[in-house]
């Protein structure tokens, strides 16, 4: 093994797989635009969308990988209810089956700007229950980010779809 502790190794081992993981800078998504195979617009024309993404304008994209790319204006997202299979908790040996609650942005996407959705599990101190920790982020070409929040009612809805 040379002269790395075996830690060091783990360590860099880790390092390697999240590099591996890691949304790259210039990977683009899969366009949900027209025209997208003849056609397709520089990144800094299109929104991009990431997360555990089940629909988008009411089109199923679950099974497209978690990466989208969209054109500026008002999207629908809701998130994949399903609770995901490699969420469980080492200490307490929990494991996830079921739905989780229907989750869905109403976000007015801009050009060149990026939209991070997570989402993950965490026990809550009790060995039964776990509760989801939601986040989602827009992050603008010129550096700004904004946290963005679920959307409430179907006015919000609305609101988003008004010009």
């Amino acid at each position: 093994m040379g002269c790395w502790p075996r830690a060091g190794w783990v360590v860099l081992g880790v390092a390697a797989l999240a590099a591996g993981c890691a949304p790259r800078g210039n990977a683009r998504g899969v366009p949900l635009y027209p025209n997208a195979a003849t056609a397709r617009p520089p990144a800094s024309d299109v929104a991009q969308v990431m997360g555990p993404i089940a629909k988008i304008d009411e089109q199923e994209v679950g099974e497209q990988g978690g990466q989208f790319e969209l054109l500026p204006g008002c999207h629908i997202v809701e998130l994949d209810r399903r609770a995901p299979s490699d969420n469980y908790a080492i200490s307490s040996a929990a494991y996830t089956t079921g739905q989780l609650p229907l989750t869905i942005f109403a976000i007015r996407m801009k050009a060149g700007a990026r939209y991070v959705i997570q989402r993950q599990l965490a026990e809550t101190g009790s060995s039964d229950s776990l509760r989801v920790v939601l986040s989602a982020r827009e992050e603008t070409a010129d550096g700004a980010a904004n946290d963005l929040a679920p959307a409430g009612s179907v006015q919000d809805i609305q609101a988003c779809k008004q010009p």
